[in-house]
């Protein structure tokens, strides 16, 4: 039975929660670099990218792999996202297939302690 006198649920504005999701598919999309080093970076269109999504979940059931994005970058007005691959022949039967730009994940350096 609900208390009449009890506060409302306090709800937390989006903008936090946004933060902490945009900052988790990130740290997401640097593991899946890590972890998966061929990638394969789109360009999305200005227009939409639904029919193209359909097709690369298409592309990726077809392997039996799972989709594994990585971190996406913004240039100007253009947007990049990048899809993640655990070979490079996959990474490449994707390029042509989609376009894009295949490139490979280099691990960064550790700082050097001074």
């Amino acid at each position: 039975m609900k208390n009449a006198d009890a506060p409302a649920v306090k709800r937390e504005s989006g903008r936090g929660l946004d933060e902490m999701t945009r900052r988790k598919r990130e740290i997401n999309g640097l593991a899946n670099e890590q972890d998966f080093p061929h990638l394969v970076e789109l360009a999305l269109p200005p227009g939409g990218f639904r029919t193209v999504f359909l097709e690369i979940d298409t592309f990726h059931r077809e392997r039996r792999i799972p989709v594994r994005r990585g971190r996406s970058r913004h240039e100007a007005e253009q947007f990049y996202i990048r899809f993640c691959f655990p070979d490079a022949a996959t990474a490449d039967a994707f390029r042509n297939r989609f376009g894009g730009e295949c490139l490979t994940h280099a691990p960064l350096k550790p700082k050097q302690r001074t």
